[in-house]
């Protein structure tokens, strides 16, 4: 089993197969896949730390923290996500880190330059996930299994923004590998 955790790729099928389980086990129980809410809430616990009167007067706030429960599944789920993450950095073959051309190519060898470019993507993905009302699990995981439109229309227009952002960014690239 170990032999099989270490893979450097895993097969795209199987782990599309992991997914589907998981996501018919929650739906089952009465759960969705989705990261962006959970990561709103621990913004909201934090901010009821720091101003709580303010959580209290904000209708969007005071609904992620309706239920008094601190730590939700949706936040293990984000827990998860990292150990996942931290445990498939420790399990993988190391790679050279000259491996990754495409960026060093487009942008440079800057680390920070790639932390800062990291950071905003980031924050921007969280930022359109919250206006969308969903993440790309929650509308391409959970609203696309279940056939729902807001679904399909926030999946046609993230490939209709991030393929022609990718061509933009990686313009230096096109024509190479």
């Amino acid at each position: 089993m170990k032999a099989f955790l270490k893979k450097e790729v895993w097969s795209p099928y199987l782990v599309g197969a992991f997914i589907g389980l998981l996501l018919t086990a929650l739906l089952s129980i009465g759960y969705k896949i989705g990261v962006s809410t959970g990561i709103s809430r621990v913004g909201a616990l934090v901010e009821q730390v720091v101003s709580g009167s303010h959580i209290e007067s904000t209708p969007y706030f005071a609904g992620l923290l309706s239920d008094y429960v601190i730590f939700n599944w949706k936040i293990l789920f984000i827990v998860g996500m990292f150990l996942g993450a931290y445990a498939s950095a420790r399990l993988t073959p190391k790679k050279n880190e000259a491996s990754n051309t495409l960026w060093t190519k487009a942008f440079g060898t800057s680390k920070a330059r790639r932390n800062v470019a990291a950071f905003a993507g980031g924050f921007l993905l969280l930022f359109g996930a919250r206006l969308a009302n969903g993440c790309t699990s929650g509308h391409a995981i959970s609203g696309g299994a279940q056939l729902a439109v807001t679904s399909w229309v926030f999946m046609m227009a993230l490939f209709a923004v991030g393929i022609p952002t990718s061509l933009l960014m990686y313009r230096k690239n096109r024509g190479t590998s």
